[in-house]
């Protein structure tokens, strides 16, 4: 990195230990401030990052889930730049990821000069997408962030397999709220709101929220 480059602040987002450690050592080196999470439940107050980056998941589940985590980034830090490492080629999942606040994807074998590189554009506000997924985002602009909540919200309301009380709080949990936001919003203790997200995860076979969520949007619970 050349000396008077401004520096910045990078949050990886992501579930596995090793990815973040190779991504971070990568760019420390290279002067970039580095924060790591495994998810966005462990977002505190503090200094917001410039730059956030997500990995698309291991699984198509995981992967169902990517918008919605890029939604309530936004939420967070509005002004942060997102960031996508994605590997496989599902341009109706890449569109949703843009359309939820993306401005560059990147695959993992992107070199690290690259990748600092677009740091830097990001940081000065410029976006970076991969020839083919910039030219149909040009020919098929992406349908509205709002349209994802509005997808989730149709799914809980047909989750028939949940009480109404259930689906309060699935609806809540959807929208980034967090236990204790749930609890305050409903009226209830926050003992009850975590039977309730235990109750809504074995009933979708979930493990944690971004899967809970990622089931809705595959269209779980329906039946």
């Amino acid at each position: 990195m050349e000396e008077d480059a401004p520096r910045l602040t990078l949050l990886i987002l992501d579930g596995s230990p090793l990815r973040r450690a190779c991504i971070a050592v990568a760019l420390e080196a290279a002067g970039v401030r580095i924060m790591q999470q495994s998810s966005l439940d462990q977002s505190k107050a503090g200094e917001p990052p410039d730059i956030i980056l997500f990995q698309t998941g291991d699984s198509e589940l995981e992967s169902a889930a990517l918008p919605l985590q890029i939604a309530q980034a936004k939420q967070l830090w509005p002004a942060a730049a997102i960031l996508v490492i994605a590997d496989h080629g599902n341009e109706a999942l890449m569109q949703a990821a843009v359309a939820a606040g993306t401005q560059a994807l990147l695959r993992s074998s992107t070199g690290i000069v690259t990748m600092q590189r677009v740091l830097f554009l990001l940081k000065e506000g410029l976006a970076v997408y991969p020839a083919p997924l910039a030219a149909a985002l040009h020919m098929r602009p992406p349908d509205r962030a709002g349209g994802l909540n509005e997808r989730i919200a149709l799914a809980v309301d047909k989750s028939k397999l949940l009480t109404k009380r259930q689906r309060d709080v699935l609806r809540l949990l959807a929208q980034g709220a967090s236990n204790k936001d749930i609890a305050q919003r409903l009226n209830i203790s926050e003992s009850t709101v975590k039977v309730h997200v235990r109750a809504i995860m074995a009933v979708n076979g979930a493990s944690n929220r971004t899967q809970i969520v990622a089931h809705l949007l595959k269209g779980g619970g329906q039946d």
